[in-house]
């Protein structure tokens, strides 16, 4: 009988699991996001290296000099608008891990409410058997 008078909790802990799932996905992307402006960045980096060791090689060509002080001055600027774009991706995964606990905190809680509610079906269940079998062992004594 209590048991029809709570709520069951199982449809509410599947839909918090599927958006802690969602949140999880997001934050993947977010870090996968990241992980392909590093390399981007490291890459155009490289490159810079391998120019600088081409003009390193011959120091005595004016234009190549000034060629690739203007591919480095692009070059930071591209570097500058991936720093950008990985700090704005940051902040999203501050926020999306902030999220994350806080999906999680709630269907932890409804899940302890549901364990909680679970228990005390189960003891008034055994408290109604404990009665009923006391009652038919009177009834037995009794005709005996």
């Amino acid at each position: 009988m209590l048991y029809l008078i709570m709520a069951n909790l199982d449809p509410l802990i599947r839909l918090n699991k599927f958006q802690l799932e969602e949140k999880q996905r997001v934050l993947s992307k977010l870090y996968a996001d990241v992980q392909a402006l590093e390399i981007q960045k490291s890459a155009i980096m490289d490159s810079v290296e391998s120019e600088k060791e081409a003009v390193n090689a011959d120091t005595q060509n004016i234009t190549m000099m000034q060629g690739f002080m203007a591919y480095l001055q692009r070059t930071k600027t591209e570097i500058g608008l991936i720093n950008d774009q990985i700090s704005t991706l940051e902040i999203k995964i501050t926020r999306a891990v902030d999220e994350m606990r806080e999906a999680f905190g709630e269907l932890k809680k409804i899940e302890i409410t549901r364990d909680r509610r679970l228990k005390d079906i189960a003891k008034e269940n055994a408290k109604r058997e404990d009665a009923l079998f006391s009652e038919i062992a009177l009834e037995i004594y009794r005709r005996s």
